[in-house]
């Protein structure tokens, strides 16, 4: 009696001994299918003062884990019960064992680790209702159409093609009736550019440093002359056009036309910024070339007037 009473202390001493346990169940409907949350609840039972690291999961094997592993702490009896509730969801159809999964108890002075068992999971497919029979795809059914089923949609369609065609050629008339009246200045040539020069010194624009669109304008006003004044279509040709078709007598007139451009190009494309000097230089030179055609105009009014008198 005594032995035997000896033997079962030893064996409950072990028992006794351990302070930290796990306990496990798994929550699920009686069939899975993919995407069927289900549960595995875990206890961990430890000494208070014990802390507990679950591991870190995503996804295992097929299972993934859904949102945030919950987790509750009571004490009872001197011990810490910790619950911790894990939903997963399946995404794959077969049968699959469910990994273990492994929680670390670190005491004061050592560090347990405990584990689940593995079990199996059979994951079904969405199956379709059997209480409703497969039937078969039901043959074309042929709808007879009637004369006017034919008829209107084809007269309908007529008509809008018919007013298309109306309405383009009343648009085309419209638009030859009305003719954009014609603004046409008699006024000399110089006249018109040395206006546009006084309108350009007023926006100040080499003031607020503004060079580039200073000398975009300046550059206009001696093309619009130019075009004015030799009849060629100067504002749309570039300079190197400007050189083969500006035919003038004055080989020094071109020549000082052709530097002029070509240092607005400079500025214009080739992102050369011109000093103040510079730029009020060029605005002096177009200037003083507009007033020559003033002088050379009353120089002829002048030659004009003296033949006359001596006619008389």
């Amino acid at each position: 009696m005594k032995k035997a009473i000896l033997l079962f202390l030893i064996l409950l001493i072990p028992f006794l001994l351990v302070s930290q346990t796990l306990d496990y169940k798994v929550e699920k409907p009686p069939k899975l299918f993919i995407g069927t949350p289900f549960h595995v609840l875990v206890k961990l039972t430890t000494s208070i003062e014990d802390s507990i690291f679950a591991p870190q999961i995503d996804t295992l094997d097929i299972f993934i884990l859904k949102g945030k592993i919950k987790e509750q702490e009571t004490i009872e009896n001197d011990k810490k019960i910790t619950n911790l509730d894990l939903t997963f969801l399946p995404f794959n159809t077969g049968e699959y064992t469910f990994p273990e999964l492994e929680f670390a108890v670190k005491s004061a002075d050592s560090l347990h680790i405990l584990k689940t068992s593995p079990f199996i999971l059979n994951i079904n497919s969405v199956v379709a209702d059997s209480a409703q029979a497969i039937r078969d795809i039901a043959a074309p059914v042929s709808v007879k159409l009637g004369f006017w089923d034919i008829a209107v949609p084809i007269v309908i369609l007529a008509i809008l093609i018919l007013l298309i065609i109306y309405l383009k050629k009343f648009l085309r008339k419209k638009e030859q009736f009305i003719s954009q009246p014609k603004i046409t200045d008699n006024r000399p040539a110089y006249i018109i550019a040395l206006e546009l020069l006084e309108k350009l010194k007023r926006k100040k624009l080499l003031e607020k440093g503004d060079f580039l669109n200073f000398h975009f304008q300046l550059s206009y006003v001696l093309r619009l002359f130019l075009e004015l004044q030799y009849k060629i279509n100067a504002v749309e040709m570039t300079t190197s056009e400007i050189r083969e078709h500006l035919q003038l007598e004055d080989f020094k007139e071109k020549s000082g036309i052709l530097e002029f451009l070509n240092f607005a190009d400079k500025v214009k494309f080739a992102k050369y910024i011109p000093s103040l000097q510079e730029s009020e230089s060029a605005l002096e030179w177009l200037e003083n070339y507009l007033k020559s055609f003033e002088k050379k105009e009353n120089t002829n009014n002048n030659s004009s007037m003296n033949l006359d008198e001596k006619k008389l």
